[in-house]
């Protein structure tokens, strides 16, 4: 079976091929380009957010099983079980996802390995968990002190029910926050919709000079770098590439669309990781609102340039 740090390095060599192609045949043919980097972006992080996604759903609900899981323990010590017959006994019933790494406990128990080991394992294999590897330094310190576990289980399983359910009350309070993200985002797109409807072609960089009544006509803001190895000029470079990699017109146009498109694309990357850090306390789980956000913008843009709306 194929590991998910797996699936991410390969989603990424993927990628990376896809764009060193696009790159070999840019000169040839530019638009292919920006198809290439296109299918390039996806297979890299498409993949990548949907296995990082689950991870971060699966140590979710890893980590809402914990409490039941300590406080079923604790009742069970306290019919004079040891733990080792607790967990023995436990790894029997329904955890949901955290039934495998409770069975996994049982048999390395049931090794001879020491508890101190096996829970220092699980939380490694846990690792991503802050709150199950804070969760299990205190048992693993009250059993080596020799303390009551059973309590210490039990006091630990309902601050953490504390915490889960002052999470939920969070979640729904920050739930609107993320639909607000949501609306800001489209109503960007709504907005660069109108500047283009509106100012491109009042800035239209071929105005006759004599439109205006006299000498001064509005230029290409890259037309004092063609040519240029100024650094000021990356910018122009980078747009006017995008322009030709996805055919978003000439002149002006060309440097505004490209303008728009890339403005697009950052913006719906970085509301998507505000959103998750507002609605989940998460970057991981902001990954799936900025690729939705991003998918979206940028369908929403590519098909108006296509019908030559903008």
């Amino acid at each position: 079976m194929v590991e998910p740090k797996q699936i991410k390095k390969i989603t990424l060599l993927v990628g990376l091929a896809f764009v060193v192609t696009g790159l070999i045949l840019f000169s040839l043919d530019p638009p292919l380009f920006g198809n290439l980097v296109i299918l390039g972006i996806m297979a890299a992080i498409i993949p990548y957010v949907i296995v990082s996604y689950f991870q971060y759903k699966a140590m979710r609900a890893i980590e809402e099983q914990v409490p039941t899981f300590l406080l079923d323990v604790a009742e069970a010590q306290k019919t004079g079980m040891m733990l080792p017959e607790a967990v023995k006994t436990l790894s029997k019933a329904d955890y949901g996802k955290l039934s495998p790494e409770i069975k996994k406990i049982n048999d390395q128990l049931s090794w001879g390995i020491p508890i101190q080991e096996v829970m220092d394992r699980f939380a490694k294999r846990l690792s991503r968990s802050t709150m199950i590897g804070r969760t299990v330094r205190i048992i693993t310190e009250a059993y080596n002190s020799g303390g009551d576990i059973s309590r210490t289980m039990e006091s630990t399983a309902q601050d953490l029910i504390a915490v889960r359910e002052a999470e939920r009350e969070r979640k729904a309070i920050t739930s609107q926050h993320v639909l607000v993200m949501y609306a800001l985002y489209f109503i960007f797109i709504g907005i660069i919709v109108a500047l283009s409807q509106t100012l491109v072609p009042i800035l239209n960089l071929n105005v006759e000079s004599s439109i205006l009544g006299g000498g001064f006509g509005f230029q290409d803001p890259c037309l004092v770098c063609v040519g240029s190895g100024n650094p000021y000029c990356i910018n122009c470079f980078i747009l006017t590439n995008t322009c030709a990699a996805f055919s978003l017109g000439t002149g002006g146009r060309c440097y505004y669309n490209a303008l728009f498109l890339l403005m697009t694309i950052i913006q719906g990357i970085f509301s998507g990781l505000v959103a998750g850090e507002i609605g989940e306390n998460s970057i991981v789980a902001g990954l799936k609102h900025a690729v939705i956000m991003t998918t979206s913008g940028f369908g929403i843009l590519m098909l108006l340039f296509i019908l030559k709306v903008l």
